[in-house]
């Protein structure tokens, strides 16, 4: 009698023990960037930072935070409720309604009736529909307190100065080029003969048709003179077809 005790408590250890797991499996977040309506950041000292998902520029910016969450590590750190208060907070709203949260993990200890919290180096508590899990991601426990803060705002002036290069350009493509115009990049600029009015320019930009994701991007690549007597002439143009996903997030400045 004794051993069949012994043997149903093992047997419903394990049983228990593989319930936990499974319930921990169930609760890593995995969320579509195209279900994101906008991110806010809430700091306890009333700084706070809206990223918006029709914003061209911010979209890039939840894109990157949506991947930090689906890519973190489930950590085996104890879900803290009785915390010091929140250094930074970030709210999630989704396009159906739904809310996410992340904060800071903490770790506690209790010494003479007395719990001292300490916040985890590179941990976060995500939360949504009631249901919590500690994840480790070291990118966006960074980004949560502090990183959000420096981001652009805005397309930067580098960013301004070579679209507008590319807008002048543009005019002088044939009608058959027309849909490349996003992510414009002046790639080079060479002196002809030293004279610094007159320039070769390499440009490139991606086709506008291609942004859905439904077939990858096509590149044009557009070599011109730009001198005072004869004003732009392009003297050659090529498209590489099908770039990697790789290379158009490099040419929209999405990775370096």
């Amino acid at each position: 009698m004794r051993k069949l005790v012994i043997l149903v408590t093992v047997i419903f250890g394990l049983f228990f023990s593989l319930q936990l797991l499974l319930v921990k499996a169930s609760f890593h977040p995995k969320l579509e960037k195209e279900a994101v309506s906008f991110i806010q950041v809430n700091r306890s000292n009333g700084e706070t930072r809206l990223f918006k998902e029709n914003d061209g520029y911010e979209e890039v910016i939840i894109s990157k935070v949506v991947n930090w969450i689906n890519t973190a590590s489930p950590s085996e750190g104890v879900i803290e409720l009785n915390k010091t208060p929140v250094v930074s907070m970030m709210k999630i709203k989704m396009k159906d309604g739904d809310v996410a949260v992340i904060e800071p993990a903490y770790n506690c200890v209790s010494e003479n009736h007395v719990k001292t919290c300490t916040i985890a180096d590179g941990e976060v508590i995500y939360t949504r529909n009631n249901k919590k899990v500690r994840l480790k991601s070291l990118e966006l426990y960074d980004w949560l307190l502090v990183g959000w803060k420096y981001e652009s705002v805005g397309a930067p002036k580098d960013e301004l100065l070579e679209e507008t290069l590319y807008t002048r350009y543009f005019s002088y493509l044939a009608e058959t080029y027309s849909d490349f115009i996003m992510c414009p990049k002046i790639d080079k600029v060479e002196r002809m003969d030293g004279d610094t009015r007159r320039h070769i320019v390499h440009t490139s930009a991606l086709n506008y048709s291609a942004h859905h994701g439904d077939a990858p991007f096509d590149r044009i690549h557009i070599t011109l003179t730009d001198t005072p007597e004869n004003g732009v002439k392009i003297n050659k143009v090529t498209i590489q077809k099908g770039i990697s996903e790789k290379e158009s997030a490099i040419q929209c400045r999405r990775e370096s």
